[in-house]
């Protein structure tokens, strides 16, 4: 999709602002970042999303976050005043089973990630390995033990883990030194925003680590994989992308998401993404189509076009 600078949505002219709601039926949503941050709802976010729906617009959530539970993000969304039901919500561990499903995966996973990513996996019929999870004596003998396996492993998957270390890393590359054993990712984010100013290491920088040292590439299963998008679009009957808005506070994961799958973009600054960066953007596949201080700004732009429809 063709590219100008972005546009912020109420700086439309009115025409502009109805074409532009009239161009999508169907949103994809980030929820970190757009709906809330953290402990934090995003001021008047709900009353955005149910403008939407009243409008017939079908939402679904598209989080790169497999650490909280359907159940748990379904929750979450309810203390944001936003009723959602589980099959709105898709995060990466449930793409992964999907698309093993789809590729008769059938073999041994060696799995960096949480407990809750984890339990997707398992809940679904696979069998999984992990660690090791214990101190490593700093000896090449002890550390040599505890990498080189003789386990059959078919497929290497690294998602967030909060109990990252170096020893998991060289056990994923020893597997994937085997030309059949699978790469796949979860979350590609590289730094995870939890405050103002602070961003934390993101399992993407691992990620990275494994693509160099392994020369595999990996396939994504996470925003901005394509798999994840293709997935999405298939239970939804969505037959033309160009209909469907990807709303998401990153450019490297949501925007770069909604390119590669030929959605429209729009980026939040509500969360990991402040207008300085937006500006300075020069990647195309990072830049949206529009941009909106919040989702809130959403609640506006339907009283702008209601008036105008009114003279």
């Amino acid at each position: 999709m063709a590219h100008n600078r972005p546009q912020h949505i109420l700086e439309l002219s009115s025409e502009q602002q109805r074409r532009f709601l009239d161009s999508f039926d169907h949103v994809y949503s980030d929820i970190d970042g757009v709906v809330y941050s953290m402990e934090t709802n995003v001021p008047n976010g709900s009353q955005a999303y149910k403008a939407l729906e009243s409008a017939g617009k079908q939402i679904t959530f598209v989080t790169n976050n497999s650490v909280r539970t359907v159940n748990g993000t379904v929750k979450r969304l309810g203390q944001a005043n936003l009723q959602v039901q589980p099959h709105q919500i898709w995060h990466p561990a449930q793409t992964l089973v999907y698309y093993l499903q789809s590729i008769k995966f059938d073999g041994l996973i060696y799995t960096m990630a949480s407990p809750q990513f984890k339990t997707v996996l398992r809940n679904a019929g696979y069998q999984l390995i992990d660690g090791p999870n214990h101190f490593i004596e700093d000896t090449y003998e002890d550390l040599l033990l505890h990498i080189f396996d003789k386990q059959p492993v078919k497929a290497v998957v690294i998602d967030l883990d909060f109990n990252m270390t170096a020893t998991k890393l060289l056990r994923a590359q020893f597997y994937l030194r085997q030309p059949d054993c699978l790469f796949l990712i979860g979350a590609t984010d590289r730094l995870l925003p939890i405050g103002k100013g602070i961003k934390l290491i993101g399992p993407g920088n691992f990620a990275s680590i494994l693509v160099e040292a392994s020369g595999k590439e990996a396939t994504v299963m996470g925003k901005p994989g394509r798999v994840l998008g293709d997935m999405l679009n298939r239970k939804h009957n969505v037959s033309d992308p160009s209909r469907v808005l990807m709303i998401g506070d990153m450019l490297a994961q949501d925007v770069h998401f909604g390119q590669l799958c030929g959605f429209q973009t729009l980026l939040v600054l509500s969360g990991g993404c402040t207008l300085d960066q937006l500006h300075a953007e020069t990647c195309p596949q990072h830049l949206p189509n529009y941009y909106a201080d919040s989702v809130a700004d959403f609640i506006q732009l339907f009283a702008n076009v209601a008036t105008k429809a009114h003279f």
